[in-house]
């Protein structure tokens, strides 16, 4: 359990990393481009998709390092959801850390980061729960372990 653990940290970390600078970059487009027309909504649909997008990605890559396979048909393999449970709890414990620091670091202390992650108290919030929620809808869709 302790390897499902520590590869969900790191493929997790990875994709919302990754997704983060696609966020970034996308927000500064639309804020510089004139697309925007005052939508307080546009970002946050983009931290969402985004958020999803990167729990999707980082439930499959997480559950495929730690299955026993080690491919992409690891949902199909009978120990697939206790897989996915380690997945699902190791995420949540890291998204509540990641809450953590952003807190000590950016939340607390008054920074205003408009509509970009972590400054942002909101977008931020969206964005790791869209993950999680991604990463449940995923762990739903896998087949029950056969009882005995």
């Amino acid at each position: 359990m302790i390897g499902v653990f520590v590869k969900t940290v790191i493929a997790l970390l990875v994709c919302l990393l990754v997704a983060d600078v696609i966020g970034v970059v996308v927000c500064v487009v639309i804020d510089v481009a004139p697309l925007r027309y005052g939508s307080a909504i546009l970002p946050y649909a983009i931290w969402l998709v985004l958020g999803a997008f990167a729990g999707f990605v980082a439930f499959g890559f997480a559950g495929a390092w730690s299955s026993a396979s080690g491919d992409e048909k690891w949902v199909d393999e009978p120990g697939a959801p206790r897989i996915g449970n380690g997945v699902l709890l190791a995420s949540l414990i890291v998204v509540l850390a990641l809450c953590g620091l952003f807190y000590w670091l950016y939340w607390s202390r008054g920074v205003v980061g408009e509509y970009f992650v972590p400054d942002s108290l909101p977008h931020t919030l969206t964005y790791l729960l869209a993950a999680l929620g991604a990463m449940l809808a995923a762990r739903s869709a896998l087949k029950p372990m056969p009882a005995g």
